[in-house]
């Protein structure tokens, strides 16, 4: 029995995935974390907040993320509140009514223009099910953002097609998980290696990280070498699932 994929394309005019080993500045993944597209579905379906972890385990979902347009950073200044301490409230304010205390400038590195073709195949028939009617219709439950709730982004369904397993040499145009990945070198190419957030499982006080994983991906969107590697076809696209 063939596996079902859902595509779809996100874009925003900013994004910011933050490394959290960072501080200020605040640094950013040039493609969204596992965890963070996990997210971005449960917005869409309005999944409450840590309960559907389960649904995006190891061994119940597969993702893959390809890049469709270079990779721009610009760092950027944003005034934030200190909330150490602070008798200010943010909920319902105005400037100059209930925002009093004192600002605090961070600067964010920040990824312009991105755009980004998401690949998501669920065990559970329902939320798929669900997922591919929301998509289709164009409609989302929550504002779908890139990183930060201020990056409102937008997407486009591509659609839904079977997960065709192969191994072999191939053109990869997605991102490679795995740190030992059987990459076939190109000189005019520009790789990224970064290790991000995986998956998430929840507690009794809210969430915890389960897990990082290592990506291999071209800053400029283009697809990526690989000799006698294990990947996926989804309609056009050839993908490495994680």
């Amino acid at each position: 029995m063939s596996e079902p994929c859902l595509v779809f394309d996100v874009r925003g005019d900013f994004a910011h995935f933050r490394k959290p080993e960072t501080t200020s500045p605040a640094q950013t993944f040039g493609i969204p974390p596992r965890t963070t597209i996990a997210g971005m579905v449960a917005a869409v379906l309005g999944l409450n907040r840590d309960s559907y972890y389960d649904a995006f385990s190891r061994d119940a979902s597969r993702v893959a993320v390809q890049l469709l347009a270079p990779i721009r950073r610009h760092s950027l200044g944003i005034n934030i509140l200190t909330t150490e301490g602070s008798p200010s409230k943010t909920k319902g304010a105005h400037p100059g009514r209930f925002v009093t205390g004192p600002r605090q400038q961070n600067v964010f590195e920040t990824l312009c223009d991105p755009v980004y073709r998401l690949y998501v195949s669920l065990d559970d028939s329902a939320l798929m099910k669900q997922l591919e009617s929301t998509l289709s219709a164009g409609k989302s439950h929550y504002a779908l953002s890139l990183g930060l709730s201020e990056h409102i982004a937008t997407y486009d369904y591509q659609g839904k097609y079977s997960i065709e397993w192969e191994c072999g040499d191939v053109m990869i145009d997605s991102a490679v998980p795995g740190t030992q990945v059987s990459l076939v070198p190109d000189a005019e190419s520009h790789y990224v290696t970064e290790r991000m957030p995986g998956f998430m499982k929840a507690t009794s006080s809210g969430r915890i990280s389960d897990g990082f994983q290592t990506m291999t991906y071209e800053r400029t969107g283009e697809a990526i070498e690989l000799r006698d590697s294990e990947y996926a076809r989804v309609g056009g696209d050839t993908v490495v699932f994680s």
